[in-house]
């Protein structure tokens, strides 16, 4: 015998007390099965595995209609039809915790930064510092092109080689990261005076995030880190997003909410493929490379434009024109996002 049978069935619903008619398998208030009888294990089961699958259903639904259909989800959601689609937010979170996720798988595979005693050939502050030379009594500033990143280096040689200011940004977190290598027990405040840097908040903030760094390779390190850090930097620049999304797009009937639902089923799409991408780089980095490079330079702005059009029902040069406004001001999105992030760890370090 089911719940479900008549024989089980209450005059007044047991969740919300809602009087009901003996024929009524459901409380026409509160949605509840109209039953009293006790739980048994099979029915808890049973109830498990229906609950199960009727999401399961709904996130299919989600997931083949946003790979199929972009932006058409948002709309249809917008104007309604809800019951055969997931909770657009409870989608997008659900995706970020399985990105983030894989983003800690493939964090086993990066390289364990080196002990000091593995260190290879880092060599000594007096014996690698480039001097400025003089040359027919005319000083000449020496390159970086003879640096090395597995030197010290003082802030007078760094300051006078070049006026490259992302090779010196880079030389001097190297040294510092070397420093940091050769004398584990120095406080950054020490090391700053020993090289003759300025005692400053920029500099103790470079100094400690250099001891972080795993490798001298700087600039893999960095596009690791930001390409790890994307998803939550897109998470927090939402609510910027969507105001782009509502002044780009004022004059159409559409008010903030529905327009960040449309923001969070096309994020849930790239997140989904940053999924795919980890899931690829954990056999074939190259190959995730280039994959990645191909969706960021071809895919995803299509995928952007078939969304724009679908959703807000514009002309094909009325979508692009705005799709060419939108990418700058995402950019500034982004930027204040990474400055915001850049200022409280600073403060919060």
């Amino acid at each position: 015998m089911g719940r479900k049978d008549a024989k089980y069935r209450s005059d007044k619903c047991l969740n919300c007390n809602t009087p009901l008619d003996i024929s009524e398998r459901y409380c026409h208030y509160c949605g509840q099965l109209n039953s009293t009888k006790k739980i048994t294990i099979s029915d808890f089961i049973e109830e498990f595995f229906s609950n199960f699958y009727a999401y399961d259903s709904k996130l299919r639904n989600s997931i083949i209609s946003i790979f199929s259909k972009p932006g058409v989800l948002a709309k249809r959601y917008n104007n309604g039809q809800r019951f055969t689609y997931a909770n657009p937010f409870r989608l997008f979170l659900s995706v970020s915790i399985l990105l983030f996720l894989t983003f800690s798988l493939i964090e086993g595979n990066d390289r364990t930064m080196p002990k000091s005693s593995d260190f290879l050939d880092l060599k000594n502050d007096n014996d690698s510092i480039i001097a400025s030379a003089t040359i027919s009594g005319k000083k000449e500033t020496v390159t970086y092109k003879n640096f090395s990143v597995d030197s010290i280096y003082s802030q007078e040689t760094l300051h006078k080689s070049s006026d490259n200011s992302y090779k010196k940004l880079k030389y001097t977190l190297t040294t510092f990261r070397n420093y940091h290598i050769e004398h584990p027990d120095k406080e950054i405040s020490f090391m700053l005076q020993d090289l003759g840097f300025e005692n400053n908040t920029l500099n103790h903030f470079l100094a400690s995030k250099a001891k972080t760094f795993k490798t001298n390779d700087i600039e893999e390190e960095i596009k690791d880190y930001f390409y790890q850090k994307l998803p939550f930097l897109i998470f927090l620049s939402i609510p910027f997003i969507t105001v782009i999304f509502w002044l780009v797009f004022y004059n159409r009937d559409i008010n903030y909410t529905e327009h960040l639902i449309f923001v969070y089923t096309f994020y849930t799409f790239i997140f989904i493929c940053f999924i795919l991408f980890n899931l690829i780089n954990l056999f074939s980095p190259p190959f995730q490379n280039f994959v990645s490079s191909v969706c960021s330079l071809l895919i995803f702005p299509y995928y952007l434009y078939r969304s724009l059009r679908n959703f807000y029902q514009l002309s094909r040069w009325k979508t692009i024109l705005k799709l060419v406004l939108l990418h700058p001001l995402f950019m500034i999105a982004f930027i204040f996002v990474i400055f915001i992030t850049f200022i409280f760890g600073i403060i919060l370090k």
